[in-house]
């Protein structure tokens, strides 16, 4: 009898071993997910980080014609790693051309898109993307009245000299107070749409 016990036991403690084994092995492939998954959580929290900031910031863009069309000022610019975008915390733009009257826009707050490919989908131009208390003002000149819009939101995009929104807006001119919803401005033309339920007040002369 005492060489059958000595079998059943080493079976039990063969068992005993094998499922410490699988045990172990759950454990240790468990344990595995876990910290990759963390890893991979603090990777993602990392690339969703600004990687590096600029603070009292002034860049001139270049059009095609290497003449400076566009002078952008903030108070602190971030770069995003993960989607390749700047904010710009109170973006000042001024737009000029020696043909025409400088148009200024202010924001509390701005997104800029890159033109990139590296992106899906690709970007093919530059866009900015203005928020919170927006205003595009003109002055009067020669060729041009003076006209001031306001919104919460505007996109601009320099490549085509285009302002568009699809949010309301309040246009002023000399002559005009308008309401409406959607509008195209293009800065080369000096013209201005309103899209959708346009309402205008005519102003007095002299008032």
């Amino acid at each position: 009898m005492k060489p059958q016990i000595t079998i059943d036991r080493a079976r039990i403690w063969i068992a005993v071993v094998a499922l410490g084994l699988i045990a172990l092995g759950s454990f240790w492939v468990e344990n595995a997910f876990r910290q990759r998954g963390e890893d991979d959580a603090r990777k993602s929290s990392i690339r969703l980080e600004p990687d590096y900031y600029v603070e009292h910031f002034n860049f001139i863009r270049l059009s095609n014609s290497s003449k400076a069309n566009y002078h952008l000022t903030g108070d602190r610019l971030i770069h995003l790693p993960r989607t390749d975008q700047y904010e710009i915390t109170h973006p000042h733009i001024n737009s000029f051309d020696s043909t025409r009257m400088p148009v200024t826009i202010i924001a509390e707050r701005a997104v800029v898109d890159q033109k990139s490919e590296a992106v899906n989908p690709k970007r093919e131009h530059d866009i900015v993307h203005l928020y919170d208390t927006v205003s595009v003002e003109r002055p009067e000149g020669l060729n041009s009245n003076f006209m001031r819009l306001e919104t919460n939101y505007l996109m601009l995009i320099p490549d085509n000299d285009l302002v568009t929104s699809d949010h309301p807006v309040t246009l002023f001119t000399n002559g005009m107070e308008a309401h409406a919803i959607g509008m195209i401005a293009n800065n080369s033309t000096q013209q201005l749409e309103l899209l959708s339920k346009v309402h205008a007040r005519l102003k007095k002369r002299g008032s």
